[in-house]
């Protein structure tokens, strides 16, 4: 077991999350990361699709409340995260591997840190039990 690393995917909110930062320097820190245009954005199947593929855990950063730049989807994103807690949970898999923050980090600096974080949470966890074919058809 001392040699299981978690594999965790990572969204990220490129209006708050590292814009002052380059890009390819972030990327060579942080495996799995996407940055994306908005958290909103990250769908539900996006996060299914990742646990499907091996994932053991998914953070998605957003921009905090009230300054989304697509006016709430970070509201959003933060239901879609909700409503997937409870669809994990009936699947067998833990909430604490489904985590959003919404906040603001320009430089990128607290990236790599919550990635960190993250992947410290699942390794207590220990690998995920595998989605299912069957949770295709959850989320629709």
């Amino acid at each position: 077991m001392s040699s299981y690393e978690p594999k965790l995917m990572t969204f990220s909110c490129k209006f708050s999350w590292g814009y002052l930062n380059d890009e390819a320097a972030l990327t060579k820190q942080i495996k799995n990361w996407v940055p994306i245009i908005c958290s909103g954005k990250v769908d539900s199947s996006h996060i299914l699709n990742a646990f499907r593929r091996g994932a053991d855990g998914v953070l998605i950063l957003g921009c905090r409340g009230g300054d989304c730049h697509y006016q709430d989807g970070n509201y959003e994103a933060r239901k879609r995260v909700y409503l997937l807690h409870r669809i994990l949970e009936s699947y067998g898999i833990e909430k604490e591997r489904l985590r959003i923050e919404l906040s603001i980090d320009p430089e990128g600096s607290r990236i790599p840190q919550l990635v960190k974080e993250m992947n410290d949470r699942i390794a207590k966890l220990g690998p995920v039990k595998k989605l299912g074919e069957h949770a295709k058809t959850a989320v629709a």
